[in-house]
């Protein structure tokens, strides 16, 4: 008698827990429905126009180093700007040797040839939202996930030697908006397998 008890005992224990699972799997269809965000705004310059603006007032062979700061590039504080060296910029403007020397700008041949006077500053200014839309509990679990990205981003690339600006470069994304959903398992074939294991559990 007591055995029977503690059987039944058990099987209404699995009942109730495959009804919460299912409750959980079909219900969450409805809850936690606020998108989060995150941004990434590593930079002064509010728009890609700014930097743009910046850009211009950098002219190469008369820029100093020491100007960058008050034109907007901060060579001393931003997270985002990279330092390279000699060997650096070879591998940048040469990648595997798919650039012939004589075909680069005279400006990057001669910081090139100039060897150890020749740097490079490379600033990535980026502004992005990144909204995680749709159901945050699935989107954590990662049953579903729904990312979108929009902002702007850019990259400009300067030369350096003997202290001033001898080449630059700029390029990125004035306008990004991208939209991107992995693949998930629909809230019906979540709620029938839970339901599916529910059954399974009362049957025992």
């Amino acid at each position: 008698m007591g055995s029977a008890n503690r059987g039944g005992t058990r099987r209404y224990a699995r009942i109730f827990a495959s009804l919460a699972v299912a409750l959980v799997l079909v219900g969450c269809g409805g809850l936690g429905l606020l998108p989060y965000r995150t941004d990434v705004q590593n930079t002064k310059f509010r728009s890609y126009k700014q930097v743009s603006i910046a850009y211009d007032h950098i002219m190469p062979g008369f820029t100093r180093v020491s100007d960058l700061n008050d034109i907007g590039f901060d060579t001393t504080s931003s997270p985002n700007v990279e330092a390279l060296s000699y060997l650096g910029i070879v591998e940048r403007f040469m990648p595997r040797d798919s650039v012939k020397f004589d075909k680069l700008d005279p400006s990057v041949r001669s910081c090139i040839d100039a060897r150890d006077h020749c740097t490079a500053l490379v600033f990535r200014p980026e502004r992005l939202h990144r909204e995680h839309a749709g159901n945050w509990f699935l989107d954590v679990l990662g049953f579903k996930r729904t990312a979108v990205n929009y902002g702007w981003s850019a990259e400009v690339v300067l030369l350096i030697q003997d202290g001033r600006v001898a080449y630059k470069a700029m390029s990125g994304r004035p306008n990004i908006q991208d939209d991107r959903v992995s693949p998930m398992v629909s809230f019906e074939d979540m709620g029938a397998k839970a339901m599916r294991t529910v059954a399974r559990a009362a049957s025992l």
